[in-house]
């Protein structure tokens, strides 16, 4: 028999995320997250959703390289071609934020006021070079790691990932290292990591990591495109890659509701100028924040 979540004060928030995990049948990803560091959501995108995605990717690809993507063989598109700051560029990257299932799951790791640091795409075409592991604490946070994540990613597949095709790479359990991968850690050719492991899926699925988990991809060494998208997220005292919070519309706000605002940086209250804090946002964010972990 399931226990039953009530308004405990020990775990405030945490008590809302539970339920909202157990109503969208996600207890096992929960499980996973807490044993594996990483679980994956089959069809957590329609098939139209991940159609929209590609052709609004493949537009950018087209305008930063000046050639558009030849899905079927990649040519002229070589390894990765990394695709920053997608949000604005079509409703279709708004959608996919708002995906309800990932978002429970991202703020299980990392509360209810966590931010969208970046938002992009590692379009990949044939090559030789994979993406050496490595954990997304790599924006300055020392090991050793807390337990708790500081930041965690949603990746969803757009295009079938099989090791071939250059599919992520995962180190199950290599959240509990608390550290950075070294020397031949590192490994996804050559004297390759045993550890690691092609994450194998179906387009549209999500794979969602704690920010600690050693992670890279494999290179593609078959014909075509590897298409992803990319939505990595932080804590809200820690500074995005990509500036939301300074660039968001008014128009693009009221299409959403308040968690979009709170993804968006709306309600953090640092920094501040000469007037000093807002206290609402101020304590509306230690409200926010509190997890089972803090």
């Amino acid at each position: 028999m399931a226990v039953g979540i009530g308004e405990w004060t020990a775990t405030r928030e945490l008590n809302g995320i539970y339920a909202d995990a157990r109503e969208l049948g996600l207890e096992s990803n929960l499980a996973e997250l807490a044993a594996y560091g990483f679980t994956t959501i089959p069809d957590a995108l329609s098939p139209d959703l991940v159609e929209r995605l590609i052709a609004a990717i493949n537009d950018s690809v087209t305008e930063t390289t000046g050639r558009a993507p030849d899905m079927e063989t990649g040519a002229g598109h070589v390894d990765i071609n990394f695709q920053p700051f997608l949000l604005y560029r079509d409703p279709a990257f708004e959608d996919a934020l708002m995906n309800d299932r990932v978002l429970t799951l991202i703020h299980y790791l990392l509360g209810n006021s966590c931010v969208l640091s970046s938002l992009s795409s590692h379009f990949k075409g044939p090559g030789e070079q994979p993406l050496p592991l490595h954990s997304d604490n790599g924006n300055g946070i020392p090991a050793p790691f807390p337990s708790w994540a500081m930041v965690a990613n949603c990746n969803y597949a757009l295009t079938d990932y099989t090791m071939d095709s250059g599919a992520l790479a995962i180190v199950p359990g290599s959240h509990a290292l608390a550290r950075h991968p070294v020397g031949r850690e590192k490994n996804l050719h050559g004297d390759v990591n045993r550890n690691a492991v092609p994450i194998e899926v179906a387009a549209g699925t999500a794979i969602i990591w704690h920010g600690n988990t050693w992670h890279g991809s494999y290179a593609r060494s078959v014909p075509g495109v590897r298409i992803n998208l990319s939505m990595y997220f932080c804590r809200q005292f820690l500074t995005p890659q990509e500036d939301y919070r300074g660039t968001v519309t008014p128009e693009l706000l009221a299409r959403h509701d308040d968690r979009f605002a709170t993804l968006m940086g709306q309600h953090v209250y640092q920094p501040w100028r000469a007037e000093g804090p807002d206290w609402a946002k101020h304590e509306r964010a230690h409200r926010t924040a509190a997890t089972q972990h803090g």
